[in-house]
C-alpha cells in the first residue's frame, strides 16, 4: 500500500483531520481503493447554492478538484504532492442545494511526473450532475 493510499484511509478511518477546506465544503472520504478509486459525499450548505437554490458551478468544480487530488494523490510515495495543473469540468444537470451528492474520482494515467485523473458528481437518484478530468503534476512536498 502506498504512502498516500495510507495518508488518505487514516483521514477516513479518523486517525488524521479532514482537511479544513475539505471540511468547509461538508465533503467526506467514505473509500479509497487500492487503484486510487475514491468515492465521498458532499453535503452541501445553504451557502453554496446560486440565486435559483441550485448548486453553485464553482462548489461544484471545488468537489472535483478535491476528490480527484484525493484520487491521485492515494497513488503516490511519502513527501509527493500532486497540485493541479489542468482541469476541465462539465456541467449537465442542476442539483439542488439541499440534497447530498455523491463524488467518485479515479486515476486514469499514473505516470512518474504526472497523474490523469476523472470526476463525477451524481445525485442520490443516481443523476449525473457534473463530469470531468484533470491533470497532477507529482512534486515533492515543501514544509514551512
Amino acid at each position: 500500500m502506498s504512502p498516500g493510499l495510507e495518508y488518505q484511509r487514516a483521514i477516513i478511518d479518523g486517525t488524521l483531520p479532514t482537511p479544513p477546506f475539505v471540511a468547509l465544503l461538508g465533503l467526506r472520504i467514505t473509500s479509497v481503493a487500492e487503484d486510487g478509486a475514491t468515492v465521498c459525499e458532499a453535503t452541501p450548505r445553504p451557502e453554496f447554492a446560486n440565486s435559483a437554490g441550485r448548486l453553485h458551478g464553482g462548489y461544484l468544480t471545488a468537489l472535483m478538484d478535491c476528490v480527484t487530488a484525493t484520487a491521485a494523490h492515494s497513488q503516490q510515495p511519502a513527501g509527493v504532492g500532486v497540485p493541479h495543473i489542468h482541469a476541465s469540468y462539465r456541467f449537465l444537470s442542476a442539483a439542488d442545494h439541499r440534497t447530498p451528492v455523491v463524488v467518485t474520482a479515479r486515476p486514469t494515467h499514473v505516470g512518474r511526473s504526472v497523474v490523469h485523473a476523472a470526476a463525477e458528481i451524481r445525485d442520490h437518484r443516481g443523476t449525473l450532475i457534473a463530469s470531468g478530468e484533470t491533470i497532477h503534476k507529482t512534486r515533492p512536498i515543501r514544509r514551512g
